[in-house]
């Protein structure tokens, strides 16, 4: 069979990935990713992000309380106190391994090929997050999205030239032939060179795309820059994968890695613990092939959860526990985020008073398509008979249970009709300051209708927006 060029191969994988319609959705959620990386983002910006997509929310939020994070102390139960522990550089770069892997597991077809090249590239940057954080190295997330890329390339062979991988396969089953040298047989073109291709097709940033290229380590090799270093040990950790998902001996496993510990600036110490934590998610791995499925923290249904009460109360107490000090800007999203999550909301916002122009605002929306809606939610401080100032003066949080119910309806303005077309329940909580209200939460289930919460519930969830006006408060020029 006659060996494409270089160029003929490249113009084949995009192709393809164009004709499965993969790429476009590879490449919005890099775009995406890296755009918020390279902008000054509040707590709340970047939670917005995330929590666009409540599943990701769940892994981003269970990473962050996996064995890299637990010394920050506490467990981490919102994105917003994630970002506020890690940083948003950490919480981004998480965020895009997060994604990337959830890409090329959509992607695959039913091929063990397919399987065991996924499980490789996560056990490498679980070494690989390992590696740094028992080094006590800052932005280990970095790292492990250099190690996921380094796989990358062996993935898209996989995925979009199947029959040439099984050649490739063939070529090394024996080890004689190693895996670059066979791809490079098969098809003219070696797996760094697919990587690079890749990098530059995506726009990663160079640091990503420098330290997704394998390096090899020779006797006179020197590591000069950070990503020669990330590059370096995305290699080895790829290799150390490799060993332990065939079952080698652990001196196997160990070997290359502690060879080089001295080069990477590692201990023996550091190299024993990340193959052991390495050794810890494969065990995980082989339980359940679908690590990320329902743990219990995702409702299997939408709608108001049987719980909500000790929600509610479990959220006030960390919001308390952690707010003290903090500013509104900073308090604000950690409340919303922590509402939604007590309630189950499927989308939830906070509506400030402006204090020049006397109109409430939507600043900070959570849930699918709540951030393009923002604009669309506003309205005027002046009172209007609608359900949003009956809330403004009512003792406590408005629940409409039926906004399609003939006695209330016409008590919905269209300005929200408009923006949130399917709700059919939603919760309305002002914040008040000297028994004004300058602000709202505005919570939704969606679809589902919601029939009653309990005046104990209402109660927790006026004091927990409560916290907001502590903080306004806190801030404000004494009088």
């Amino acid at each position: 069979m006659e060996i494409m060029s270089k160029t003929q191969f490249l113009d084949q994988l995009w192709v393809r990935m164009a004709q499965k319609g993969d790429f476009p959705t590879l490449q919005y959620c890099i775009d995406n990713v890296f755009k918020t990386l390279n902008s000054d983002l509040s707590v709340g910006e970047m939670a917005s992000t995330v929590l666009s997509d409540f599943s990701l929310s769940q892994k981003v939020i269970r990473l962050a309380n996996s064995a890299m994070y637990r010394s920050f102390g506490g467990e981490v139960t919102t994105v917003s106190r994630a970002i506020m522990v890690l940083g948003v550089d950490t919480i981004t770069h998480l965020t895009l391994g997060v994604q990337v892997l959830d890409f090329f597991q959509g992607v695959a077809p039913n091929r063990p090929q397919a399987a065991r090249a996924l499980k490789q590239a996560i056990m490498a940057g679980e070494i690989t997050r390992a590696l740094n954080d028992a080094r006590g190295i800052p932005g280990g997330e970095e790292g492990v999205v250099c190690s996921l890329m380094h796989h990358a390339s062996r993935l898209l062979v996989i995925f979009y030239f199947p029959d040439e991988w099984d050649r490739i396969a063939a070529l090394t089953a024996d080890g004689a032939t190693s895996e670059s040298d066979a791809c490079r047989e098969v098809i003219g073109i070696s797996f760094d060179e697919i990587a690079r291709a890749a990098a530059f097709r995506w726009r990663l940033p160079a640091l990503i795309s420098d330290g997704m290229l394998g390096r090899e380590l020779a006797e006179e090799t020197a590591l000069e820059t950070h990503a020669d270093w990330l590059g370096a040990v995305a290699s080895l950790s790829s290799v150390a994968a490799a060993s332990i998902l065939t079952e080698q001996p652990e001196e196997v496993v160990l070997e290359p890695l502690l060879a080089h510990a001295q080069k990477l600036g590692l201990e023996p110490s550091h190299v024993n613990v990340a193959i052991q934590q390495a050794s810890t998610l494969k065990t995980s791995m082989a339980r359940s092939e679908t690590p990320d499925s329902a743990d219990g923290s995702v409702p299997d249904e939408g709608g108001k959860p049987a719980d909500t009460l000790t929600r509610l109360q479990q959220a006030l107490a960390e919001v308390r526990q952690e707010g003290t000090g903090m500013t509104v800007s900073q308090l604000a999203p950690l409340v919303l985020e922590s509402a939604m999550r007590a309630l189950n909301f499927s989308h939830c916002c906070l509506m400030l008073l402006h204090p020049t122009t006397k109109r409430f605002g939507a600043r900070l929306g959570f849930g699918d398509g709540m951030r393009e809606k923002l604009e669309q939610l506003s309205f005027e401080e002046g009172f209007v008979p609608d359900v949003f100032h009956f809330a403004m003066i009512a003792p406590q949080p408005l629940l409409i249970e039926d906004l399609r119910d003939k006695a209330v309806s016409h008590r919905v303005p269209r300005w929200y009709r408009d923006a949130m077309p399917e709700t059919r329940s939603m919760l309305l909580i002002p914040v008040k300051v000297r028994n004004r209200c300058v602000a709202m939460i505005c919570g939704d289930w969606g679809a589902t209708r919601v029939a009653g919460l309990i005046e104990a519930e209402l109660t927790a969830a006026g004091q927990l927006a409560a916290e907001i006006a502590t903080a306004v408060l806190r801030s404000a020029p004494q009088r």
